[in-house]
C-alpha cells in the first residue's frame, strides 16, 4: 500500500511539536539548575538569600545528640540548607553537609529526619550559638568539626549568635562525655578514649561503650 505523504508529513509534524514541548516544559524545570554548576556559586546564592527556617533536636542536651538545620530560600522555589549531626556531649560535630534542593524536596527529607527525630523550630541567632558552642567545647577536648562543616558553616553567614539570650553548656554533669555508637570500631574508640585522657585528664570525663565493645584501660 502506497503511503499517503500528506499524512506522513502531518503526522511527522504533530510528533515534532509535542516533543518541542516536552524538551521545553523539561528545560523549564531545570533552568535554574545550570547557575548552580559549581558548589561555590551555590553557595555564594545560598548565604546571601534569606533564612527561611531553623530547626534542631528538641532532646539535643537531653541525649547528647541530634540534627541542626539552617535552611535559607533560594530562587524559583529552591532552598539551600545546612545540615549538622551534633554531638553536644563530647565530639561536636560529627557530620554536616551542604544541599540544594526543590522546596517539596526539602520539606519531604525533613519529614524523614522527624520519623526518628523531633524537630522543633529555634530563632537563627541562637542556632548558630548552639553549632559555634559545640565547636568550640569539642575543640578544647581536641577534636575537629566534620570536613563537610567548612561548606555548611556558610549557611551561618551574617547571623549574629550574641543576639540570642539563652545560655547552653555542653558535656553531661559537668564533665565531656562519650558515648561509642554503633558504628565506632575499636580504633576508633581507643583513640578518642585516649585524646581525652590526654586533654582532659584522669577522671574529668566520662564514656559509654556500647554493648559488643571492649575493656579499655
Amino acid at each position: 500500500m502506497a503511503i499517503d505523504q500528506k499524512k506522513l508529513q502531518k503526522k511527522l509534524a504533530k510528533k515534532k511539536a509535542k516533543r518541542k514541548t516536552a524538551l521545553s516544559a523539561k528545560k523549564k524545570e531545570t533552568s535554574f539548575l545550570p547557575k548552580f554548576n559549581s558548589q561555590p556559586k551555590a553557595i555564594v546564592v545560598a548565604k546571601n538569600s534569606p533564612v527561611e527556617e531553623c530547626l534542631i533536636g528538641e532532646e539535643i542536651f537531653s541525649k547528647g545528640i541530634g540534627t541542626a538545620i539552617i535552611a535559607r530560600k533560594m530562587p524559583e522555589d529552591h532552598i539551600g540548607a545546612g545540615v549538622f549531626l551534633l554531638d553536644v556531649w563530647c565530639l561536636g560535630v560529627k557530620n554536616a553537609y551542604f544541599t540544594v534542593l526543590r522546596e517539596n524536596e526539602y520539606v519531604r527529607r525533613v519529614e524523614e529526619m522527624e520519623i526518628n527525630e523531633g524537630l522543633v523550630n529555634i530563632h537563627p541567632s541562637c542556632l548558630k550559638k548552639i553549632i559555634d558552642g559545640c565547636v568550640a567545647f569539642s575543640g578544647e577536648l581536641g577534636f575537629k568539626p566534620h570536613r563537610e562543616y567548612r561548606l555548611a558553616q556558610h549557611m551561618l553567614a551574617g547571623i549574629d549568635p550574641t543576639v540570642c539570650p539563652n545560655q547552653y553548656t555542653f558535656g553531661k554533669n559537668g564533665k565531656p562525655f562519650y558515648a561509642s555508637g554503633p558504628y565506632d570500631t575499636e580504633q576508633k574508640i581507643k583513640m578518642i578514649l585516649n585524646t581525652l585522657l590526654k586533654n582532659c585528664g584522669k577522671g574529668n570525663y566520662d564514656y559509654l561503650i556500647s554493648a559488643g565493645g571492649f575493656d579499655f584501660e
